[in-house]
């Protein structure tokens, strides 16, 4: 096997998207790259990131690939299916001082946070396209939406922590409490709790 047709088996393997990284840990030089983009067979997307032409690629995986950016609030809602329809733009959380293009892309919201407070509740999950991208955990997401409350819309809340309580099997009480805790909601969320529940 070629080290372009290796390229292309892997594109396939990967629902049509392959990193340089990937390029690497299989041995292949970044030529063969090249190579496939001249014969017309893959694009270039952005540093690292190449997506073959009959392929629709992945837009979540996309967007945020070599970026320290985590999906979250309406978009994290969608991911964990607590919310009622597909966001319109892309709720991100990023560390403060944070510099890329997503600052200039004006279907991105960004949500600026301190480091420390950065990977609480960050979950690896799979995008509708199959991709693994990381996004928060409901319990992150929750108090996220408490957090920002006066900017959030009221039914979504209300909507997503219903839910959220509905699912027995997958809610983690003491999880969503310790978080609330942390991101000083208790009061908040406890007055949702007691209507709810």
């Amino acid at each position: 096997m070629t080290k372009e047709e290796m390229i292309l088996k892997i594109l396939k393997e990967n629902n049509g998207i392959i990193t340089t990284k990937e390029i690497k840990e299989n041995n292949i030089a970044n030529v063969y790259l090249t190579r496939l983009i001249k014969k017309g067979y893959i694009d270039r997307v952005k540093k690292g990131l190449y997506i073959s032409k009959n392929s629709w690629g992945d837009e979540y995986f996309n967007l945020i690939y070599g970026i320290n950016a985590i999906y979250s609030y309406e978009t994290a809602l969608y991911f964990l299916g607590l919310c009622e329809s597909v966001p319109t733009s892309y709720n991100l959380t990023v560390p403060r001082g944070h510099k890329s293009s997503l600052n200039h892309n004006n279907k991105v919201i960004l949500h600026f946070i301190k480091r420390e407070y950065l990977g609480i509740g960050k979950v690896s999950i799979k995008s509708p396209q199959g991709q693994i991208i990381t996004c928060y955990n409901a319990e992150r997401t929750i108090c996220d939406l408490l957090k920002d409350k006066k900017n959030q819309d009221i039914e979504t809340l209300k909507y997503a922590i219903n839910e959220y309580l509905k699912n027995k099997n997958n809610r983690d009480l003491p999880k969503l409490m310790e978080y609330a805790k942390t991101f000083n909601v208790e009061e908040a969320l406890n007055n949702y709790l007691e209507v709810l529940m």
